[in-house]
């Protein structure tokens, strides 16, 4: 097939597209902002920095999600949220046998997460399985499938509130006040105290679980990054997005590509779900926004620059 003519420049703006002219006003004009809202307030921008891109973090965690299985499938898993939600869930299951966790197993933290990764990763593969593969192979329309995920996460959160209830959870971790790391390194109490005194910053307190979270996210981002450019599974990942067909002509299995990615996905959203847990009570409708948040991304992102999705 000819490909397409390359675009060619508007010389009317120097070189520059419209769009990169859009963008480029647009940040200068954030910059501006946070500027002027550091001034006003140093502290409080420091500590409403971490806030926000803790929470920042765990949508990119989100949206990576989003972007391995519509490489892998070509279509937009909505469990994505429901598989956040249900992170946390058995985050509390795994690590708790007091209310409301019911039939709580009682491990420690390590072991606890672990198996939650674990369970999740399986779950992901499942949802392939049940929801993907067998609609794949009828229909060749995306949105067929799109709806299909829609069943699932109402399924699963139903699942979910009828085996483990309603009520609010808050789920454990090392940094919290109390437990075992509460004062390791710079952290004390559970928080991280930020004092620069001729920039005006006195006493800023970020969490200590939002650190966590943002070092955790930035190390499992490079290692997503480094699977999809320096591994075997990246290359076919990308080889399938690029044409599934004429992959599969060379080998590619595409199947098991697809299992994988449901799996790794599935993995992203519970490692999602425990980590916000310690932030705060949360119910089952934790991970909807935060799949919203993360489908924004992966578009602006354009579904195939992870960097720039993050």
């Amino acid at each position: 097939h000819a490909s397409a003519p390359p675009p060619v420049a508007d010389v009317r703006l120097g070189g520059w597209t419209k769009a990169r002219v859009g963008w480029s006003i647009t940040g200068a004009i954030f910059l501006l902002w946070a500027l002027w809202a550091f001034i006003d307030n140093g502290t409080l921008f420091v500590a409403l920095l971490g806030a926000g891109l803790a929470k920042g973090a765990v949508v990119s965690l989100a949206a990576v999600g989003f972007i391995m299985i519509m490489k892998a499938t070509g279509i937009a898993n909505f469990a994505q949220g429901d598989l956040i939600t249900i992170g946390g869930f058995l985050g509390l299951w795994a690590t708790s046998k007091v209310l409301p966790a019911h039939d709580g197993l009682g491990l420690s933290l390590g072991v606890g997460y672990l198996l939650v990764l674990g369970i999740m990763f399986v779950l992901g593969i499942v949802i392939e399985r049940v929801a993907y593969a067998p609609l794949s192979k009828r229909t060749h329309d995306v949105h067929v499938v799109v709806i299909a995920t829609l069943g699932v996460a109402i399924i699963l959160r139903t699942l979910m509130a009828v085996w483990q209830g309603t009520e609010p959870r808050f789920l454990r971790s090392w940094f919290n006040t109390g437990e075992d790391l509460d004062g390791f390194l710079v952290f004390s109490n559970g928080v991280l105290r930020i004092n620069i005194g001729f920039l005006g910053i006195d006493d800023a307190v970020i969490s200590a679980q939002r650190v966590v979270i943002m070092v955790v996210t930035a190390v499992v981002v490079l290692l997503i990054m480094g699977l999809f450019s320096r591994t075997s599974f990246g290359r076919q990942v990308r080889a399938i997005a690029a044409d599934r067909e004429t992959a599969r002509l060379y080998g590619v299995k595409a199947s098991r590509m697809s299992m994988l990615s449901f799996g790794i996905s599935a993995l992203l959203a519970g490692l999602a779900g425990i980590m916000i847990g310690p932030l705060g009570s949360f119910d089952l409708t934790l991970g909807f926004s935060y799949m919203l948040l993360g489908f924004a991304a992966a578009v602006l992102g354009g579904f195939g620059s992870l960097g720039g999705t993050v």
